[in-house]
């Protein structure tokens, strides 16, 4: 099964005339059959929260399984205009037990250059199966292209522990020179294979 992509994007300059946008490479996969996407700009937190209520529609999810975000970022969050800032504590309150299985994938800046604990803090908050992003500034035509590859590595298997574990693998054994250079980072949540026992 095509595993949609629900992509989140700010703007990436406070030019009216910049036209920068990842669109295009969603559209390429689009096109390639290799699985659908859901686009939308956020300019402000609010247009943000919007759209993050809206990815937890049970019907949206079941097709965009991977919840893509495309911004400007630093450590333990992501950045809107303005220099507005989204924490990673704040998605986790937004998106509470409402992720279950989903893969949040951080097209960003620095964002996952966090305590890995945060980061598995973060998917039990949601139920996320996967945390994935990077640890550093990153080339933006380089880190596209590895977006790219990565995304189309998600519809290789299953989102459950065994397929999960799959494909990080996969990623690292391919792309794992570039991955490596781009300080990439991919956290999956232990809970989904060990389950915290009840007392």
């Amino acid at each position: 099964m095509k595993k949609g992509i629900f992509c989140l994007e700010g703007l990436w300059s406070s030019s009216v005339k910049d036209r920068s946008t990842i669109q295009p490479i969603l559209e390429l996969m689009d096109k390639r059959g290799i699985c659908d996407h859901i686009h939308h700009s956020c300019a402000t937190k609010e247009e943000l929260v919007y759209f993050l209520n809206r990815f937890k529609s049970k019907s949206v999810q079941n097709k965009f399984p991977i919840l893509y975000f495309g911004f400007h970022g630093e450590k333990e969050c992501i950045c809107l205009a303005g220099k507005v800032k989204f924490s990673l504590s704040e998605l986790g309150e937004t998106l509470k037990d409402s992720a279950k299985g989903k893969v949040l994938y951080f097209a960003s800046c620095d964002t996952l250059d966090i305590d890995e604990r945060k980061i598995k803090n973060l998917l039990e908050k949601t139920g996320a199966i996967a945390a994935i992003g990077y640890k550093v500034k990153i080339d933006w035509m380089q880190s596209t292209a590895f977006d790219l590859l990565v995304l189309d590595a998600l519809q290789s298997d299953r989102f459950d522990w065994r397929g999960i574990q799959k494909i990080k693998e996969y990623i690292s054994t391919e792309y794992g020179k570039l991955g490596n250079k781009l300080k990439f980072r991919m956290v999956i949540n232990d809970r989904i294979h060990f389950p915290r026992k009840r007392k």
